[in-house]
Order: C-alpha cells, then structure tokens, then sequence
C-alpha cells in the first residue's frame, strides 16, 4: 500500500509539473517568390522570453546558389551546443533548417558572434533583446512588421 501511495503521489506530482509549464510556441510564414520561409518561436509565457527558435526555408532544389551559402553557413555552426541544422531534399525542394537552443546557446554568445546566421537574426530583429534575453513579444512585433503571418492553431 505505501508502494501504491509513492506511485500516485509521484504521478500527481509529474501531472502538476506538466500543468505549470508556460512554454508556448508561436509560428509565423512568409512567401516570396518560390521560397516559403516559417520561424518558430519557443518562449516562456510569463517571462516574454524566447527559448528556443527555429528558422526553416524551402525553396527550389535547382537553386544551386543557395544550397551552397547554406552548406557553408551550417558548417560554420556546426557541433554548437543548443544548434541544431539540417539541409535536405525533398520532392523537388530544398529544405533548410536550424534552430537555436537559448537555454544551452545563450543569447549574449549569440550577439558576440561573428556569424553571419547569428547576428542577422539579431540584426534583423527576429531575436529582439530584452536585457540578456530575447523578448518574444517585441520579437514577434518585428516578425510581423516585415511581412510575416502568423499561424493560428
């Protein structure tokens, strides 16, 4: 019987783990030409900060150009702790993906950095700092101010 109890009392516990959890995701995708472009944002809700995001194009496979800046791009960045990138072809398409950790790849590295991934998401306002994290909100405000919808679920 106290065996019993010790398993309800931890699945309860796991459950109320579970049910605490603010994290949300927000998804926003653009159209240009025959690139469709989604961003993905992982973000503590009663923080505003993002914990993770994820930038993905699909574009042309015969868009030679492309694979090539991103094949270099992502070698750059490979083997960093929180990244993760993937470049594949399918159905006609290539498909480029990477995605930020900011648990494991802080958000101070990530302004340091030299690379040409990092700091335009940066720069560009994807990643829109709020001391050393990156707000969603004021983030998702950018995303939308240059042309992106965001996705309803």
């Amino acid at each position: 019987m106290k065996k019993f109890f010790q398993i309800v009392l931890g699945v309860s516990f796991l459950f109320l783990l579970v049910g605490c959890s603010s994290q949300e995701t927000a998804t926003f995708t653009q159209k240009s030409g025959k690139t469709d472009v989604t961003l993905v944002y992982t973000y503590d809700k009663k923080t505003d900060t993002v914990t993770k995001i994820k930038l993905e194009t699909n574009e042309p496979a015969e868009h030679t150009e492309a694979r090539k800046d991103n094949e270099k791009l992502f070698e750059e960045i490979k083997g960093i702790d929180g990244v993760v990138t993937s470049l594949t072809e399918k159905d006609g398409k290539l498909i480029s993906s990477a995605e930020i950790d900011l648990t494991k790849y802080k958000f101070s590295k990530l302004k340091e950095s030299n690379n040409y991934f990092f700091t335009g998401l940066v720069q560009s306002g994807f990643l829109t700092e709020d001391g050393d994290h990156a707000s969603f909100s004021k983030s998702k405000e950018v995303a939308l101010k240059r042309g992106m919808t965001e996705q309803t679920k």
